[in-house]
């Protein structure tokens, strides 16, 4: 069942900053390629999708801006919406390899989605490796967040070959009534700006009864304010993927065996993330050598997206995130060193509690005036003071199909901000482990050395830790339900 997502619906503090911040250089829609074991049937896809929709209603509704910003724009049904506007269909032209298909997915990527629509788009590449199709999908942030994005991967594919078609709508849906006018939506907010006062009143008396508790909020408050200001003040080092931001992109990606990240990290100790973080610590590292940049005495910042989502919360779109700053220490040449630095680095993070303050923040911003809210989004980001960002989200632990043929992989792709040219994305998928790389091409030259560098400094930890490679590829990893049925065959 769909979480509810209601026209008229407007848009959190966080949600509309994405659209605000949105301009030429930092388009701020998140993406994911995910190669098919097989060819598909494009007019299937559109039926496909198309019978899917009304458990993800937020695809048909678009965004409708309020006059002056004098509030957060609202989400309302597209009386025009066709699904044919966002789903295209690609061929490559032989032999469809993997240069032609970034060529491809890189420029698909630096187009900006048309706000005059819903904000995603779905594209089927034909004719990848002769004979294989791929899905090239791009979503608005506004809409998802990471989790929220894998979320719906199980609503857009299948848990096994031969599903149980999606359940149909449970009413007959309605023509979308039209759009409403800027008239409409300045009484709708001064409306909701009314009920927001009467409630906040309400708050303020309860929360007048209890001192103590007023005490322990404005602490907080006080808290949250310095370690954004503490953030905010300590100036990243300089290096050659920081700088204005353009209009291209370029794309990669690499893939690592899950089992073997999680043997490193039993056998070293930490998480499966500090085991990321390390290799893409060590790649950057390597990376700035080939470029001769001195890398010594250099600690990178990298700001890593974390999950406040409830588990009641499920399905719900919008972004349910804080973050953390986490330092990746490119200046220590021992592999091992580097592991205990960022080991005891996020440990120490994830102590401090930053991510719930920085969580806090966001909570304080919301109560700003909307048009205060995007002065404070703009300075903010201005002055992120990261060199690059570093999304790990959990995957599907199983395989997942579309038309009955199995998804070969899932590669995450995350926007790029101004002034930091460079981006990580990570995401489990069954037994794999990827890693996709956003660049700007013209502050990071060579980008395609990434998977190289990628692939060897995992393998730098994977030879620290003992632990052996797995030479052959692993079998897709079967729904539950299969796997109780291939026991007990074999029983």
């Amino acid at each position: 069942m769909a979480a509810s997502q209601a026209p008229g619906d407007r848009l959190t503090a966080l949600d509309a900053a994405f659209l605000y911040l949105e301009r030429t250089g930092q388009l701020l829609h998140v993406a994911g390629i995910y190669p098919v074991e097989g060819a598909l049937d494009f007019q299937r896809q559109l039926s496909d999708l198309a019978s899917r929709l009304h458990l993800i209603p937020r695809y048909t509704h678009r965004v409708v801006g309020v006059p002056l910003g004098l509030a957060h724009p609202t989400w309302e049904p597209d009386p025009r919406f066709d699904i044919r506007n966002h789903v295209m269909r690609h061929v490559l032209r032989p032999p469809g390899d993997d240069g032609q298909l970034t060529k491809l997915v890189s420029r698909l990527f630096a187009q900006p989605l048309d706000r005059r629509r819903p904000l995603w788009e779905v594209h089927q590449i034909d004719g990848y490796r002769g004979d294989q199709s791929v899905l090239f999908a791009k979503v608005h942030h506004c809409m998802i967040d990471g989790v929220s994005g894998v979320q719906l991967l199980g609503v857009m594919f299948d848990p096994s070959p031969n599903p149980v078609p999606p359940p149909p709508p449970e009413n007959a849906a309605a023509p979308p009534p039209s759009l409403p006018s800027p008239t409409a939506q300045l009484l709708r907010a001064a409306r909701d700006a009314v009920r927001g006062s009467i409630e906040a009143a309400r708050a303020m008396l309860a929360l007048a009864r209890q001192p103590r508790r007023v005490l322990a909020e404005l602490g907080a408050a006080a808290d949250a304010a310095l370690e954004l200001g503490r953030v905010l003040l300590h100036a990243p080092p300089p290096t050659p993927f920081n700088g204005h931001v353009g209009t291209l992109r370029q794309v990669c990606s690499t893939t690592f065996s899950l089992n073997e990240a999680k043997a490193i990290k039993n056998r070293l100790g930490g998480t499966v993330n500090d085991v990321v973080l390390t290799t893409i610590s060590a790649a950057l590292r390597a990376y700035l050598e080939e470029h001769e940049w001195n890398p010594e005495r250099t600690e990178l910042r990298a700001m890593c997206p974390v999950n406040v989502r409830a588990p009641h919360e499920h399905l719900k779109l919008g972004n349910r995130v804080s973050m953390m700053v986490a330092p990746l220490p490119v200046g220590i040449f021992d592999p091992r060193e580097r592991y205990r630095q960022v080991q005891a680095a996020m440990a120490q993070l994830k102590a401090s509690g930053q991510s719930a303050r920085m969580a806090r923040m966001v909570e304080l911003v919301d109560l700003l005036p909307p048009p205060l809210q995007m002065v404070f989004s703009w300075v903010q980001m201005a002055a992120a003071p990261i060199n690059t960002i570093c999304t790990n989200i959990p995957g599907p632990p199983v395989s997942l199909y579309v038309q009955g043929k199995r998804l070969e992989s899932l590669v995450p792709l995350v926007p790029l901000a101004q002034g930091v040219g460079l981006a990580f994305a990570i995401l489990s998928y069954a037994d794999s482990l990827t890693i996709g790389v956003t660049v700007d091409p013209a502050l990071v030259p060579d980008s395609e050395r990434f998977p190289h560098l990628l692939d060897a400094a995992f393998a730098q930890l994977r030879e620290l830790a003992g632990v052996e490679p797995a030479h052959e590829r692993p079998e897709p990893v079967l729904p539950e339900r299969q796997r109780r049925l291939s026991r007990a065959l074999v029983a």
